[in-house]
């Protein structure tokens, strides 16, 4: 059996993570492992429920039986997902575990030079550009290398006695926000803009180009910026801006050789310092080390960015009507076809399971998954019913089929409640983005709506099982009182008649004593049948006991009355010669008109036609006629 690597990484879709997941595959594959990478995207919002759904992904594998893990902690924004993760590696690996940028005194660790890197490009300000007047915009001060790097900042200011006053530094999140709160910052109290702004990441520095350049100050000849990390756009903005580049590659190398060197009982140290470099560019005015735009490839980029805001309304509209399980999963299967993975599998919650334990696995996963779809590299859809254990993550079969891979594995869930996950597989020179995100959400969305729908359409069942009789079909007596009060409530409104009909079949006990009971139901269903071909508009019939019946006639004038007799004797006869029986297939009745008299209430109308219907059963039976 192949080795398991499980790498914990947010926001999979970033450069960052991209570059550093690539180099685990590759050298991974060369030592024949599988890599499983559990992803989220982060946090949404304000909604705590659906964070909590996307932070489920760490409870996917059994964390005892994978040989080696990694973690990316840098990449959650999650609350409470660090510790989290942190102690459940502590209670269940039983294998080496690697921390990548962060240091953890109980695991393994690759570890940048963060400090020395922002040493070196504060110096670099000072020496090379002889500049006495720099700012610093932190990341957050409660994440991991926040306080570091500043640090490091203050310590070069010191050493080369610089005073770092208050209106110096400004404290940003690591995102692109805050680019004008820092530059007002900067600029209280004073008439001229600083000579550098050290940012600790890229998107804070893009952010303080973007609003420099809003307020007309040119860079680098006014005010330089730099950043950290060296992404895709720094290296095209214009300028391009001076940054510090993490070796990514080399960090993912390391990783898994220090799983292998301990898999294999190689020595290995507890911590490898790697060592970022300064990438000096337009923004500094010390080199033109810009990245070629192609714009073919940006337009490229904006087409599909469109194409899948487009696909994504196609696939919501879709799945609206898609209810039932074979009806979602082919729309699923539909839409893979915008994500450019070479293959994936969609393995679900056991229904079975996860009803009986509901309480216990919402925001969790069952034991067993079910593997219910198989796609293909041209994203068709093998079904499948195919039961594992979770702790496979997929069956074992598959994967001893596959070479070793990297697989990505992203939860499927509708806020906190988790339906399953999607393993998918990319080729080198592809990888997950946003649309992967969208559709996940809109699989999990149809999903809970379809588990609404079977709920909704139980409790429908009941509540007609609840009015309905169950040997005719027809209403019964609750039903009937319902419908009942209904329509008196209306009548008066619409100034129509509504009137009640009380029938009972002659000689049913007859009928049952010399016949059995099975011929008794099935006279009783026939005349249910009848009823039911004569109702109009807005009118019902109910059986409201053994051989009793009620009908509710509901129109514009007593005329109906008089039809209704009419074609209830009429279809009386046509069944009686359609279906000959032993004995005579016969009802009586008696009508009530509930507008005939003022201020006759509903219960004295009812008996009214009950006592018009023992009149007519009475001449019945004295009679013994053929006809009603």
């Amino acid at each position: 059996m192949r080795r398991k690597i499980g790498v914990f990484m947010g926001e999979v879709e970033s450069e960052y993570q991209e570059v550093i997941l690539k180099s685990i595959f590759k050298r991974a594959k060369e030592l024949d492992y599988d890599v499983f990478v559990f992803c989220n995207f982060g946090s949404y919002g304000d909604n705590v429920l659906y964070a909590e759904g996307e932070k489920s992904v760490i409870r996917i594998p059994d964390l005892s039986r994978l040989d080696g893990i990694m973690v990316a902690e840098d990449t959650f924004d999650i609350d409470g997902m660090k510790s989290e993760i942190n102690n459940m590696l502590k209670e269940h690996a039983r294998c080496p575990v690697v921390y990548l940028r962060d240091a953890k005194d109980d695991f393994y660790n690759v570890l940048v030079k963060d400090g020395e890197a922002i040493a070196d490009m504060t110096r670099h300000f000072i020496h090379d550009h002889g500049f006495r007047d720099i700012c610093f915009m932190t990341g957050s001060m409660t994440s991991e290398n926040g306080p570091k790097r500043y640090q490091c900042f203050l310590d070069v200011m010191e050493e080369e006695k610089i005073p770092v006053t208050e209106h110096m530094v400004f404290e940003g999140d690591y995102w692109r926000t805050k680019g004008k709160q820092a530059v007002d910052w900067y600029m209280e109290g004073r008439d001229t803009y600083p000579q550098a702004i050290i940012c600790s990441n890229d998107h804070m520095a893009l952010s303080i180009c973007n609003e420099l350049k809003r307020r007309g100050v040119k860079i680098p000849e006014e005010v330089c910026v730099s950043g950290y990390d060296d992404i895709l756009e720094v290296r095209r903005y214009q300028p391009s801006i001076t940054s510090i580049s993490a070796p990514f590659k080399a960090m993912g190398k390391k990783a898994v050789e220090i799983i292998d060197n301990v898999c294999n009982g190689r020595p290995q140290e507890r911590v490898e310092w790697l060592k970022p470099q300064l990438q000096l560019r337009e923004s500094c005015g010390c080199g033109n080390r810009k990245e070629i735009v192609d714009i073919s490839y940006l337009l490229h980029k904006i087409y599909l960015q469109e194409d899948h805001i487009k696909q994504s309304v196609y696939m919501t509209t879709e799945y609206q009507d898609a209810f039932a399980e074979t009806e979602y999963l082919r729309v699923a299967e539909k839409y893979l076809s915008n994500i450019k993975c070479s293959k994936a599998y969609l393995c679900l919650c056991d229904r079975e399971e996860k009803e009986f334990e509901k309480a216990e696995t919402d925001n969790s996963y069952t034991q067993k998954m079910v593997l219910k779809r198989i796609y293909d590299k041209d994203h068709r859809g093998i079904h499948c019913e195919e039961e594992f254990d979770r702790e496979e993550i997929l069956p074992e079969r598959i994967l001893k089929d596959e070479p070793s891979q990297g697989y990505h594995v992203f939860p499927v869930h509708y806020k906190n409640k988790c339906y399953g996950y999607m393993v998918m597989l990319f080729e080198d020179d592809e990888w997950p983005d946003v649309y992967v995100q969208t559709y996940l959400l809109g699989l999990a969305n149809v999903i809970e709506e379809a588990a609404m729908h079977r709920e909704v359409s139980s409790l429908e069942q009941i509540r007609t099982l609840y009015h309905k009789d169950a040997l005719t079909g027809i209403y019964n007596r609750r039903g009937f009182e319902k419908h009942l009060r209904s329509l008196h409530d209306r009548y008066q409104e619409e100034g129509k008649f509504l009137s009640i009909v009380s029938i009972d079949m002659n000689g049913l006990k007859f009928i049952n004593d010399n016949f059995g009971h099975s011929e008794g139901d099935e006279a009783l269903c026939r005349l249910a049948r009848i009823l039911e071909e004569l109702m109009g508009e807005d009118e019902i019939c109910a059986r409201v006991g053994g051989d009793e019946y009620f009908v509710l006639l509901y129109a514009e004038d007593r005329k109906r009355e008089l039809e209704f007799a009419e074609q209830f004797i009429h279809a009386m006869r046509k069944e009686e010669e359609r279906t000959p029986k032993p004995y005579p297939f016969r009802a009586s009745f008696g009508i009530c008109c509930i507008s005939d008299e003022e201020g006759l209430s509903l219960m004295s109308c009812m008996q009214l036609a009950d006592k018009r219907m023992y009149i007519q059963k009475k001449q019945y039976k004295m009679m013994q006629e053929k006809f009603v």
